[in-house]
């Protein structure tokens, strides 16, 4: 089965996780951080095992940290939760450039809140603009990307540096 038809097989299946993950957002949005990733990594430990292939384990694993991302995110977050789920999503590796803008942007206005983080996240983020000048405008999430780039590029904290001229001597 070549991947292609393995990816339609997965997310014709994948509907009923992704109600599972709604379900379980859900049920747990003021709970500690360390539940939800607790109960997170529950919920993905039964999706792997329905799962068929490599791809689709990856795909599992990924989605899965994109949500315990967003359990991690917040204004009082710690860099320790935060970190250690970016960190997940960074050594998973991204499904398409949509998912790495959204991860950026997530990061980008964490650290709004935690500027000892800022040069990092504006790293990511240029990298992840970088990645999006790749995107045909005629992707079906292209005008969201850009929408959401133009936004976070508006913070003070990322918006681009003016060019300033070389200095001129006597």
């Amino acid at each position: 089965m070549s991947q292609e038809r393995d990816e339609e097989a997965f997310h014709r299946r994948w509907m009923e996780g992704a109600r599972a993950i709604s379900e379980l957002y859900v049920s747990l949005q003021d709970a500690p951080f360390e539940k939800y990733e607790r109960e997170f990594l529950s919920l993905q430990r039964r999706l792997l095992a329905q799962d068929e292939t490599d791809w689709e384990r990856l795909e599992t694993r990924r989605r899965i940290a994109e949500e315990i991302l967003l359990g991690a995110w917040g204004p009082d977050s710690s860099w320790k939760d935060f970190g250690r789920a970016l960190r997940r999503i960074q050594r998973l590796g991204y499904t398409d450039v949509e998912r790495r803008v959204h991860v950026a942007i997530l990061f980008a206005r964490w650290a709004i809140f935690h500027p000892e983080h800022l040069p990092e996240a504006r790293r990511m983020l240029d990298l992840a603009e970088r990645h999006f000048q790749s995107v045909s405008p005629e992707h079906t999430q292209y005008k969201d990307m850009k929408g959401s780039l133009e936004l976070i590029r508006q913070e003070k904290e990322f918006s681009p540096k003016p060019s300033t001229p070389p200095e001129q001597g006597p």
